[in-house]
């Protein structure tokens, strides 16, 4: 069970980084659970894939668990991946820093069986109120990914339809079925209300309807089609 200490964001940058990898989240030092080997696997293809897509388009910088922060919101991260687009980027990748205060474009997260549900939540938010545009949560377990988009309300993405990567990277589009460990999920057997209300209520997903507006108080964030 991960362990949890509250400090402030000076305090937690004086520490040096070493594993298990740790975050800073509202002051509370969470440690970033140890990925299984589905984890890992899926990190690994998902890398390939924009690396392989960044032979031909070469106008962005893929990281895995690179540490971020965010000085505004005292949030220190380490998304499973993040993309940036060169042109946001000071230099080259050796002077951006450790943490790197410019926040990446898009991140993809993987979930872990060990994630809290009530974590990926905050985390989610704070991934809204900082200049992240493209967020994907991706389910191994459920098979599921569930897109967050800036200017628009969360989504599962349907498995049949390659699903985009714009408007950070346009041209990049994911096979679903094919990088999900396999063509089957516990969504897809589902009625398509009960998998978005199961998947809304399992993470607690409250608050902003998107990156920019906010929800009724109270109100469940639903995810559409």
């Amino acid at each position: 069970m991960a362990t949890t200490t509250r400090v402030t964001l000076q305090q937690f940058l004086a520490v040096p980084e070493s594993k298990p990898y740790r975050e800073l989240v509202d002051g509370e030092v969470c440690e970033k659970p140890m990925p299984n080997q589905t984890h890992g696997v899926m990190v690994a293809r998902l890398i390939h894939l924009l690396m392989t897509h960044q032979d031909t388009n070469d106008t962005f910088h893929i990281a895995t668990e690179v540490r971020y922060a965010d000085v505004e919101h005292s949030w220190v991260f380490l998304p499973d991946i993040s993309v940036t687009l060169n042109a946001r980027l000071p230099g080259p990748a050796r002077s951006h820093g450790n943490p790197v205060e410019v926040m990446p474009d898009f991140a993809i997260e993987v979930l872990s069986p060990e994630d809290r549900p009530g974590m990926v939540a905050r985390k989610i938010t704070f991934y809204r109120r900082a200049d992240v545009t493209l967020l994907w949560i991706i389910d191994p377990e459920t098979e599921t990914i569930t897109v967050w988009e800036r200017g628009a309300d969360p989504y599962e993405a349907p498995p049949a339809i390659p699903l985009s990567a714009a408007p950070i990277l346009a041209d990049f589009g994911l096979d679903i079925r094919r990088s999900l460990p396999s063509s089957t999920g516990n969504c897809a057997t589902e009625p398509g209300d009960l998998a978005r209300d199961r998947l809304a209520t399992a993470y607690d997903i409250r608050g902003p309807a998107n990156f920019d507006s906010m929800a009724p108080a109270g109100a469940l964030v639903r995810v559409r089609r």
